[in-house]
């Protein structure tokens, strides 16, 4: 701007003043980078089938949770495939070790088949077998015991922070449960639907592609949560069968974040969890979690035309793209608006 210096004999000086850059902070992102909406992916049991299902997610970005039952005996064969999906991106959850089900369940069963051995023993397993630091999610095997306060208590008592359901097969009750947020009950998760065909005690499956591609539609539009499941030895598989065509109508989109179901209710915590104490262009934050089991970041919006600096180095910035990670540190611009991706600890800085 020219601000008026002196006036004098008709003479007018002027000289010119540089606006100071502005960093306004607006808050936390709902989503990691900002992402329009979630897509979330889970799959069950040890089959032969699992590693055709991970192939397929890798082609079109999608991440998964990828249930096991850990003293099947398949799991020799595929704990090397497990080891790369985890370096991929994907998180290895417990199915239990021998999958007990029971038609209907009952306390007396849950209470006997929920042990210490299928419930950390299964843990374990994976810790074992994998390089994945933490185990997040747990599923119900044949959904049995979802709905008992007890169980859930076992479950959190081994340290899962979520519980994947899945209910009332016999009734097709698990076909479309329509969830597209978290889930109010951590332990007691439901999804947004089953992409399969007809299997188990189900008289139906939900494998017709306009159907399946027109609800994931809706939960974009929305800027939710999308979640669906499978069993891998209940899917076609090759670009056109219905697996693999709804995947590519779903994955690789810019503004979508692909991540694996634990991570995601991790990421919820992290975000609720984190304090910032702002001082000027210099923000600190913290979060009193544990940093093992919430080890993602957070997303941070500010308009400012400065580089933002974390723990006194200069963030790269990443241009907008399929985001298919939980953690890391970097930062996206658009004009002066920027999104801020670091992990809840440390300083940021603007200059």
């Amino acid at each position: 701007m020219l601000r008026v210096l002196q006036k004098s004999a008709g003479l007018i000086l002027t000289f010119a003043v540089c606006a100071l850059p502005q960093t306004r902070f607006h808050g936390k992102a709902q989503w990691l980078d900002n992402a329009k909406a979630v897509v979330t992916h889970t799959i069950d049991d040890t089959t032969k089938f699992v590693p055709a299902s991970v192939d397929a997610m890798d082609k079109h970005g999608i991440k998964a949770t990828i249930y096991v039952n850990t003293a099947s005996k398949s799991m020799d064969e595929l704990w090397p495939r497990l080891r790369k999906a985890v370096a991929d991106g994907h998180e290895i959850g417990s199915h239990s070790r021998t999958h007990p089900c029971k038609w209907p369940d009952t306390e007396e069963f849950c209470g006997a088949a929920y042990t210490d051995a299928e419930i950390s023993g299964s843990r374990d397993d994976i810790l074992k077998n994998t390089p994945q630091p933490h185990v997040w999610s747990w599923c119900y095997p044949c959904g049995n015991c979802a709905r008992y306060p007890f169980i859930q208590k076992r479950i959190a008592a081994a340290g899962y922070i979520v519980a994947r359901n899945y209910q009332d097969e016999a009734k097709n009750g698990h076909l479309i449960p329509n969830l597209n947020t978290f889930a109010a009950n951590a332990f007691d998760a439901a999804y947004t639907q089953v992409v399969q065909k007809k299997g188990g005690i189900a008289p139906t499956g939900n494998d017709e592609l306009p159907k399946l591609n027109a609800k994931f539609d809706e939960v974009y539009a929305a800027g939710a949560i999308y979640n669906f499941m499978s069993h891998p030895q209940w899917l076609d598989y090759g670009p056109d069968a219905f697996y693999e065509a709804h995947m590519r109508h779903i994955g690789n989109r810019a503004d979508v974040w692909y991540v694996p179901l634990g991570p995601l209710y991790a990421y919820r915590a992290l975000r609720e969890s984190t304090q910032i104490n702002t001082m000027g262009k210099r923000f600190e934050l913290s979060t009193s979690l544990d940093r093992k089991i919430y080890n993602g970041s957070i997303t941070l919006e500010f308009t400012t035309s400065q580089t933002p600096v974390f723990n006194g180095t200069a963030l790269p910035e990443r241009k907008r793209g399929s985001l298919t990670q939980w953690a890391g540190s970097f930062f996206r611009r658009e004009g002066t608006r920027v999104w801020i991706t670091v992990p809840p600890s440390g300083v940021l800085e603007f200059r």
